[in-house]
This record gives C-alpha cells, sequence and structure tokens, in this order.
C-alpha cells in the first residue's frame, strides 16, 4: 500500500474503538489517530490506566472527544458488558482495532478457564468482534483490523479441542494468531458484499511491552527488544493504513505484514466450519 499521510485524511467524523490502548501499539494508533480530531474509545483492562493515557493523549493532541471503556478480553461477561456500556454512547462504530493480546509464560485461566493467551487473543477477540458488528454495520464502511504477529505461521490448532490443547507460551501465543487470522479469512466471507470489511496485520517485531514476563531471563529478552524490535510509533503506521486509506475499503480477508500483502494458508472449509462452531460454543453464543 501507499505511504499514508493521517494530515490528508477527513476522519473527523470516524468513531474508533481500539483495545488495549493504554500502552504500546495500541496507545501509539490512539495518539495519532486522536491528532486528525476522530472520536476515540480506548478499551482497557485496567480504567485508570486508560484514563491516564487518555489525559496525555488529550495534552499532546487537543482532542477531547475521547472516552475510556473497561474492557477485560479474559472475561466474557465483562465483554458482554463492554457491548452494553458502549451501545449507551454509539450508535454506529466506523472502525474496530483489535490490538490487545499478551504472551505469558505461566500457565494461567481466564475467567471462563481457558489457557490465558488463547482467552485472551483469540476468544475474547472473537467475542468482542461478533458483538460489535451490528454497530459496524450502521456505519458507511466498517473496517476491522485484527493485529496479528507472523509467528501465526508456527501456530497449530486441534479444533476439536481447541479450548484445551494449547499449555502456555510460544506454542499458544501462535496457535492463537493463527486462531485469529482464520478467523478474519472466515469473517471476511461472512461480511463479504456488505459495508464491512476485515483484514489481519503484523505491524513488525515491535517492542510494545507485551513480552514483559517474569522469567530469570526477561530482563535479557528486554535487552533485546529495545536494541533489536521498532518502536510502538513505526508499529502503529500499518494499521493506521489498513484502517483509514483509500485502499482499505476494497481490501477485505486479507493478512498483511507490514504494508504488503502477504498469501496466507487458509484452512479448509470443513476445519473453518468447525472453528466458528466451536468458538460460538465456548464463548456461550454471539449475543
Amino acid at each position: 500500500m501507499r505511504k499514508l499521510k493521517l494530515s490528508k485524511v477527513n476522519i473527523s467524523e470516524k468513531i474508533i474503538l481500539i483495545t488495549g490502548a493504554n500502552r504500546g501499539i495500541g496507545y501509539a494508533v490512539a495518539n495519532e489517530l486522536a491528532k486528525v480530531n476522530s472520536s476515540l474509545i480506548l478499551a482497557c483492562r485496567n480504567k485508570s490506566e486508560g484514563l491516564k493515557a487518555k489525559e496525555k493523549i488529550e495534552i499532546t493532541s487537543g482532542n477531547k472527544k475521547i472516552c475510556v471503556l473497561p474492557l477485560d478480553l479474559a472475561s466474557f461477561s465483562s465483554i458482554r458488558r463492554f457491548c452494553k456500556e458502549f451501545s449507551k454512547y454509539f450508535q454506529r462504530l466506523d472502525v474496530l482495532i483489535n490490538n490487545a493480546g499478551i504472551f505469558t509464560m505461566d500457565e494461567e485461566k481466564t475467567e471462563d478457564n481457558l489457557e490465558m493467551t488463547m482467552g485472551i487473543n483469540y476468544f475474547g477477540t472473537f467475542l468482542l468482534t461478533n458483538l460489535l458488528i451490528p454497530f459496524l454495520e450502521k456505519s458507511k464502511e466498517g473496517r476491522i483490523i485484527n493485529v496479528v504477529s507472523d509467528a501465526f505461521k508456527k501456530g497449530k490448532l486441534d479444533v476439536k479441542n481447541i479450548e484445551k490443547s494449547q499449555t502456555k507460551g510460544m506454542k499458544a501465543y501462535t496457535a492463537s494468531k493463527y486462531a485469529l487470522v482464520q478467523f478474519t479469512t472466515l469473517l471476511a466471507e461472512k461480511v463479504g458484499g456488505t459495508n464491512i470489511s476485515v483484514n489481519a496485520v503484523h505491524p513488525g517485531h515491535v517492542n510494545s511491552g507485551i513480552w514483559n514476563f517474569n522469567k530469570w531471563y526477561a530482563p535479557i529478552f528486554r535487552l533485546f527488544s529495545k536494541a533489536f524490535m521498532s518502536n510502538s510509533t513505526e508499529g502503529a503506521i500499518p494499521i493506521l493504513h489498513l484502517a483509514l486509506s483509500e485502499e482499505g475499503k476494497n481490501i477485505n480477508g486479507k493478512y498483511f505484514k507490514k504494508e504488503r500483502e502477504e498469501e496466507i494458508e487458509k484452512m479448509d472449509n470443513e476445519d473453518q466450519i468447525k472453528l466458528w462452531r466451536k468458538s460460538k460454543e465456548i464463548v456461550g453464543g454471539l449475543n
């Protein structure tokens, strides 16, 4: 895609929701969008951290059209509460940026007894996105951007036992991103021919804070991250391209590595159907 100049994009009337917007790439995306006067919803697990991010963004941008709503993707009940709260303030949604995600080396469970990484990165995002579809349908041009990692290429899924087949660490992380990419292509087929598009983007290897885990080698990894990874502002660029560029409205069901489109290997139709049905069952339905 061609380089996007935000100063030339009129998005002052757009309503944009960003998950995990209080730090890292999510914060960088929100900060850039605020500068061009869009209405923003910062969806953050920790509301106080979200309010701090909002205050900083307001100072740097002068934009007062920023709302913070608490959202814990590790809790299906929290996701449903979030969507009800969202509906009190907004009638539509123009852009959904599913940025929030985690990487952990610990064996943790979500409120719904799912492995934490898969629960947040995939199942939480699956439910949130589906519940927000009615609001995106009311937009002239609704866009969904799923932030993934090229590590998805190493991910493996046992669809039949997806809720319990991943343990922790990199295995769970790559599987969660693989599931999210497959969800992107499947949802794209479901919304094809409508006003909604959905795409996935790997923003590059970014020192965003996601790798801050508690292990003896963590300080070494963080030092490596600072030396060799991009910063969050650079990571925000391809996300902004897909969310706002004129080209973006004609793109659906694609995967981008930064600004370059890459082919992905899709699941066969039978496995895609199984993935959707199993995911819907695990999250307790889509209402």
